[in-house]
């Protein structure tokens, strides 16, 4: 590739014959380059069935980030360099360059083998694999660096080896990630490892890139003081980056937001001298036209990245004025994800390849011309429809007054921001997900059409040889080749132009007015929080509330604001303990908040009544609900005098009937993620012991292929099983790494629950040292209201004091029953707990040890004439057990601190079942005398038919 500085890029010179090499050179950009098609390939896949995918978010982003562009920045990188620096590499350098894309792509996929089923080990073997093809290209790059003459840009490669250095940086920050550290730290790696892998290694790559590629597409001249000038903005930004990952760590505010302008304000300073160079190359005459795809997507990649910087200094400035909370910060940063990565990243990614693709492919300047003139076939609709497509959904999931009238002027009015919804946001996305479509259908035109002028071009040398009995070469052309677009007037583009710009956005405007009409309700008034009221105007006039949240309450939880009035909400989370939100119906949020925090929520116009409520599982069940009443609007709770709708919902409503049964199929086998539990009981530890209890949430399964959104004590659904002596000193430490206040109860211990019953927020932990006084199977759960969703989300457990003088059996397995409600429509992929079903007591799964038949297919084991005790809990939350072993008889019964059964009693006894309400356990005994597979139940059949069963196979 030529040098951009040295030439002048008016108009095309003729290529030269390509040497040898060359060609060799293609061959390597073909192989090279395969991965970055594969991916692209799988990233269409992944998008049409997202849904039904693990962290399809974060596969999405990545397959983008790691899979397309670190792909390509290997490969163009090294083109670059050779280009840039004049050291074209031999043959002989060619398949170890090919072997180090591969091992980039043999650790992505290792990192999605053990990120989708949660492996961390398996994930730090990707992140080490990615982070050696990376400093192997760093090393490269060196080498190259340093056996050239007086490079003129030294500085381009010198950003490309830091920016890859930073990668490694960040795989290890999402390494760590893997094994979920729990808050402060997850938040902080979370948005250290963002700002590392984005604004570090690809923002640094691909302004660098751009400051020599760029003046190339506008077959413009970048002087070596404009080069000069504009490398000490990639030195700004570097430092920026260095700057931003220690705040991140820090969890520094003021000195984030600092590193974060300080990053803008070195962009902006290359930016502007690419600006210059486009109005440079505007006042050139040229008799070929520019290829318009390559420019415009890349200057809108430009803006994007611009607008994405500005807001991400906003955000981190704006927590200046609290403690910062790293996870609260990191999960508002990723609200920028699309305008990065999918406005900058991707756009400047395809507007460099339709450059770069046809240019590689070579074949003479016919059939680079035809090349991209394919790929820049629809150009301007295509930019235009994208980015308005890009811009309602960014305006749409901001929300607030001045997105709301940005997102107003964009649509001309067509479409009140108010009446957009989810469908609206599903039909823009796919919108845009067409025009992306549109690359590889490009990409094989023009391919078609190189190697059709390439043909042409050898059938007219052919042609010319025969006709003239020679063997000699064509003469030069008199005049420069044109592509087809050199023969377009003026004119000619200029209505083009306006066609394209016309069609894109009645694209947008078209499919945004229809799913506008599909998310507003059918018939009847408007539904509380949806449409706005009919008649009503702006005020000009603005009601500012002040909002505590304390105790499951919004105080005033009914704020009456006259109809056209725009709200500001000044919310304040007051409770000790607790963290808190408040959700609008329109979509207007605060974020979590932790005790302390504030937030402002710029509700918008109100034109009608809206419903609000706390997000958190279970606090809209218990009341935590807000109405904003638009007096004077027709229709409203205000006009007519009637109670607030928000009142009436008893908790989180879904589409259809929340009662709906979620089905379970109990014949299929536990999923390849789930581990079975372990049933036996555990050795005696001795007097004195000390455990540590750490509350985490994640998504796990309780049934074949149904996974429930749990709250758990060290990671399960149903805690682990813990045992002491009477007498014994127990100490737990308990240790919150959830996102909201969680809380310890054990039954086995009396002690005031003041100090160590107390909720505790994210972050915190106590010690809760008990005396286990008292023999029997005991209850450990979760206190923090509302009980029973935290007990239902999994956060219970055994803790077994064996009497004393209990006799050794040969086997003892323990069995607690929990059960679980779902909201019948998952989340992605995994049910959140349903206040609806546990008011109603209708468990989706009634369970043993945290899942419904992992015992079905994993039996527990015993011998004949073996004595075997089973302890049994009926952790609840709100289902007790009848107990039962088909096939057996209990000899002996431990119920609640004492025996009601023993071998040797007079009668010749026996026991059928073991009856315990919800929160009461005990322990049974029987002997086998044949063998067979015996099947324990709750013989209540109900909770049995939803997974409380297990097998026990009894050999010889």
């Amino acid at each position: 590739m030529p040098d951009s500085a040295s030439l002048d890029r008016s108009s095309p010179r003729p290529a030269a014959p390509a040497p040898p090499e060359r060609t060799g050179r293609r061959s390597w950009h073909r192989r090279a380059s395969r991965p970055v098609s594969v991916w692209m390939v799988l990233l269409v896949l992944v998008v049409l069935i997202h849904p039904w995918l693990p962290q399809s978010r974060w596969l999405i982003v990545h397959m983008v980030t790691l899979g397309l562009v670190t792909t390509s920045i290997l490969v163009w990188g090294q083109h670059f360099t050779e280009a840039l620096l004049k050291t074209r590499l031999g043959p002989e350098s060619r398949p170890q360059q090919v072997l180090r894309i591969r091992v980039l792509t043999a650790g992505f996929v290792v990192t999605i083998a053990g990120m989708l089923p949660g492996w961390p080990w398996l994930v730090v073997v990707g992140a080490l694999t990615i982070s050696v093809a990376l400093v192997w290209y760093a090393m490269s790059l060196g080498s190259q660096l340093r056996a050239s003459l007086a490079p003129r840009f030294a500085f381009t490669v010198k950003t490309y080896q830091g920016a890859a250095l930073l990668l490694p940086v960040g795989a290890v920050l999402g390494a760590v990630m893997a094994f979920s550290p729990g808050e402060p730290w997850q938040g902080r790696l979370l948005l250290a490892h963002q700002i590392v892998n984005v604004l570090g290694f690809v923002g640094l790559t691909i302004t660098g890139t751009l400051l020599t590629l760029w003046p190339t597409v506008l077959r413009t001249r970048l002087v070596p003081t404009q080069a000069a000038r504009a490398s000490r903005g990639l030195l700004g930004m570097g430092i920026a980056v260095l700057v931003g990952l220690v705040a991140a760590l820090a969890g520094s505010a003021l000195l984030g937001g600092a590193a974060m302008l300080g990053y803008l304000l070195s962009f902006t300073w290359v930016v502007v001298v690419l600006v210059r160079l486009a109005v440079q190359s505007a006042r050139q005459e040229r008799r070929v036209p520019l290829a318009l795809f390559p420019v415009l997507s890349i200057g809108a990649g430009l803006l994007w990245a611009a607008v994405s910087q500005v807001g991400l200094v906003v955000m981190w400035w704006g927590s200046a004025d609290a403690q910062l909370g790293a996870s609260l910060l990191a999960v508002d940063v990723q609200r920028l994800t699309a305008p990065f990565v999918a406005g900058f990243v991707l756009q400047v990614l395809l507007g460099a390849m339709s450059h770069l693709l046809p240019v590689t492919m070579g074949g003479g300047p016919r059939a680079t011309g035809a090349g991209l003139t394919e790929l820049s076939r629809g150009a301007i609709w295509r930019v235009v429809t994208y980015n308005l497509a890009l811009a309602v959904f960014v305006l749409t999931t901001l929300g607030g007054t001045g997105a709301d009238a940005l997102l107003a002027t964009l649509l001309l009015g067509t479409v009140e921001p108010a009446a957009i919804g989810s469908i609206t946001r599903v039909a823009v996305t796919l919108l845009a997900f067409v025009v992306l479509l549109c690359f590889p259908v490009l990409m094989g035109r023009a391919v078609r059409a190189n190697i059709r002028e390439r043909r042409a071009a050898a059938q007219a040398r052919k042609a010319s040889d025969e006709g003239s009995g020679t063997a000699e070469p064509l003469p030069a052309p008199t005049s420069r080749p044109q592509s087809p677009a050199a023969e377009e007037t003026p004119s000619a583009v200029d209505r083009r132009a306006l066609t394209g710009t016309l069609l894109g956005l009645g694209s947008v405007l078209g499919v945004t007015a229809l799913g506008a009409t599909l998310d507003r309700p059918t018939g009847g008034a408007p539904a509380t929080g949806t449409a706005p009221a009919v008649g009503v105007t702006p005020t000009g006039n603005t009601t500012t509330l002040a909002v505590s949240m304390a105790n499951m309450r919004f105080t005033p939880d009914v704020l009456e604001v006259p109809a056209g009035d725009e709200l500001v909400i000044q919310l304040r989370n007051d409770d000790p303990v607790d963290v808190h939100d408040l959700v609008l119906a329109t979509g207007a949020t605060s974020g979590r908040l932790d005790p302390g925090q504030e937030a402002t929520i710029e509700a918008g116009v109100i034109s009608h009544d809206v419903e609000g409520w706390c997000s958190i599982v279970g606090h809209r069940a218990m009341g935590m609900t807000l109405q904003v009443t638009a007096l004077g609007a027709a229709g409203s709770a205000g006009t007519q005098g009637g109670e607030a709708s928000a009142h009436g919902h008893g908790g989180d409503m879904t589409s259809g009937n929340p009662l709906a049964r979620v089905p379970l199929d109990l014949q299929a086998e536990p999923g390849a993620d789930h581990t079975v539990r372990d049933a036996r009981l555990p050795e005696a530890v001795g007097m004195e012991q000390r455990v540590r209890l750490e509350i985490t949430e994640a998504d796990l399964e309780i049934a074949p292929g149904v996974s429930m959104q749990a709250m758990t004590f060290g990671g399960t659904v149903v805690g682990p099983i813990l045992r002491s002596e009477v007498g014994a000193r127990f100490n737990v430490e308990l240790v919150n790494n959830g996102s909201m206040g969680h809380s310890l109860d054990m039954h086995a211990g009396t002690v005031s629950p003041d100090e160590v019953m107390r909720t505790i927020p994210p972050g915190e932990s106590l010690e809760y040292p008990i005396t286990t006084d008292h023999a029997g199977i005991w209850l450990y759960h979760c206190s923090t209201m509302p009980m029973t969703v935290h007990l239902a989300a999994g956060m219970l457990g055994a803790l077994i004091v064996p009497p004393t003088g209990l006799a050794a059996a040969d086997r003892e397995y323990v069995l607690v029953q929990s059960d679980h409600y779902l909201v019948p429509e998952a989340d992605g992929s995994a049910h959140a707990v349903s206040p609806e079903k546990i008011a109603a007591e209708r468990p989706d799964a009634t369970v043993f040890n945290g899942h419904a038949n992992q015992y079905v297919h994993a039996p527990l084991q015993a011998t004949v004439g073996e004595r075997v005790r089973l302890w049994v809990l009926a952790a609840g939350p709100s289902r007790g057990i009848s107990f039962h072993v088909v096939g057996g008889v209990f000899d002996t019964v431990f119920k609640e601190g004492e025996y009601t059964l023993r071998p040797d009693n007079e009668n010749a006894g026996g026991s059928q079942a073991l009856d315990l309400a919800p929160a009461q356990g005990g322990f049974v005994e029987l002997v086998f005398t044949e063998p067979g597979t015996y099947t324990a139940v709750n013989h209540a059949f109900a909770d049995m038919e939803r997974g409380a069963r297990a097998l026990i196979e009894v050999s010889a």
